[in-house]
């Protein structure tokens, strides 16, 4: 997850054209007891294009995506962005895993509809007035 000035500066949107979105229902984001909101990397990049990803933006910790803290030690600029991008592909896996679960789940409901319908059997067959008078 990422802040909304984090999430502007990865699709070179400002807060206010990000904040809109949200209101409009374009783009989904949580709403935190402060009034700020937390944006779902992979969202974002559902509905915009990301153009850097950079360790100022997002990095990774157990917890998955978060905010970044810049560290006093230098780290290898290469090194940052790859484990960015990591983060990044990380977080769009797990939404990709939940979608996939649902998937599944619907898949089941109509598989077991389908059989509830196979075991009544076939509809009984109808006959015309005129077979029903005859005989």
């Amino acid at each position: 997850m990422v802040t909304l000035g984090q999430a502007a500066k990865l699709v070179g949107r400002s807060k206010t054209a990000l904040t809109r979105a949200i209101n409009s229902g374009k783009l989904s984001a949580n709403r935190n007891d402060d009034g700020s909101y937390s944006i779902d990397v992979s969202e974002l990049s559902r509905v915009y294009q990301l153009l850097s990803v950079t360790p100022e933006t997002v990095t990774v910790d157990s917890k998955g995506v978060q905010r970044s803290t810049p560290s006093d030690t230098p780290r290898d600029g290469i090194l940052d962005e790859y484990v960015t991008r990591a983060a990044v592909a990380e977080a769009q896996l797990e939404s990709m895993k939940v979608l996939l679960e649902e998937i599944k789940q619907s898949r089941d409901e109509w598989r077991n509809q389908a059989q509830q319908l196979a075991l009544t059997g076939p509809a009984p067959e109808r006959r015309s007035m005129w077979r029903r008078l005859v005989g």
